[in-house]
């Protein structure tokens, strides 16, 4: 009897928080909704709650926000569109999703970039290259980029069955890729059969054998426990560095006031370093966890890495024409590369 009170008052108290959850959405003043894809225990998810309740206090009661996890609004490979409609708020799509939408964003994963270093990254995209990648984005599409661009991290080779010890035996592997032209012929040069699979998709893939394996980061790996759905090999190549652009739509923003937009503004730039640095420690502890529940994971040689980007940069020129790559951003990113 006891046991049964204390769950109605659990209940009853749960109730009521729910209650005055949608009583504060319902007497805001302006709204902000963000549609994600991954599930509530991915760091992108993790991060933006955290800068969504921040920013929900700081405006006073002003601005209420409302995340919707694990593709429950928009798939991210929808989000660009739904953006630019008006049909969603906010969202963050991947670099990697942008491509088909701005041809210059499949730039971020030309082979020039396979094996770069974090810091390199953010040397460029933190610098000119990305800030002429965040406009295009803002002028073609209609919304508007609120800051740096938030980590995910290094994508990485993942497989079931066969390892990959040298880059060579992934040849006529079919491996899931993300998404993003460059990434789809990175490795078919390589000798795969990439294939495009959105996220919520992967774990049943991966258990009827549809795919051999996936380009994702260890973080991505451990929130969906891919483990558990047959993952069993990681070869580590640093081979991408995956970041989010976090995007208002344009229509969503103009009604904002001054202050709002601000308060959205400076909120999220006094939050992305920490992100950043949450999001490149959890990368590094979702990797021991997968070693621990019996991923082996291969770091290929010097040798092995060199020889890789070498065959991948015989076809840079070519792939920059055929994805209307812009020369001048590539030379631009280059640059950048070179003073590094």
């Amino acid at each position: 009897m006891h046991f049964c009170r204390i769950a109605r008052m659990a209940a009853v108290s749960v109730a009521a928080l729910l209650a005055l959850g949608q009583t504060a959405w319902a007497q805001a003043q302006h709204k902000l909704e963000i549609s994600l894809e991954t599930g509530p225990n991915h760091i992108r998810n993790i991060g933006i709650a955290e800068w969504a309740e921040e920013l929900s206090k700081k405006s006073d009661g002003k601005l209420e926000v409302k995340i919707f996890h694990g593709a429950a609004k928009f798939k991210d490979t929808d989000v660009p569109k739904a953006l630019n409609q008006g049909a969603l708020d906010m969202g963050l799509p991947g670099t990697w999703q942008l491509g088909k939408f701005i041809e210059d964003f499949d730039a971020v994963d030309l082979p020039i970039l396979y094996g770069v270093s974090q810091e390199d990254a953010y040397k460029i995209f933190d610098g000119k290259p990305g800030k002429i990648l965040a406009e295009k984005f803002e002028k073609k599409l209609g919304v508007k980029v609120i800051g740096r661009w938030l980590d995910l991290g290094f994508q990485h080779t993942h497989t079931v069955g066969k390892p990959i010890k040298v880059h060579t035996d992934m040849a006529n592997m079919k491996l899931r890729i993300p998404g993003g032209a460059a990434n789809i012929s990175r490795y078919a040069d390589l000798g795969a059969n990439p294939v495009k699979i959105a996220w919520p998709d992967v774990p049943q893939a991966l258990q009827r054998g549809t795919i051999d394996g996936l380009s994702t980061t260890f973080e991505s790996i451990r929130s969906a426990k891919l483990w558990d759905s047959g993952l069993k090999h990681s070869y580590i190549t640093n081979q991408s560095f995956s970041q989010y652009l976090p995007a208002v739509s344009s229509k969503s923003w103009e009604k904002y006031p001054k202050e709002i937009q601000d308060l959205i503004i400076s909120s999220w730039e006094s939050k992305i370093d920490s992100l950043r640095e949450r999001a490149r420690t959890r990368q590094a502890e979702a990797q021991e966890e997968a070693k621990k529940q019996g991923v082996t994971v291969v770091v290929p040689t010097k040798e092995d890495t060199a020889e890789a980007k070498k065959k991948l940069m015989v076809k840079q020129d070519e792939l920059i024409k055929e994805l209307k790559i812009d020369p001048e951003l590539v030379k631009m990113i280059t640059q950048v590369l070179a003073k590094s």
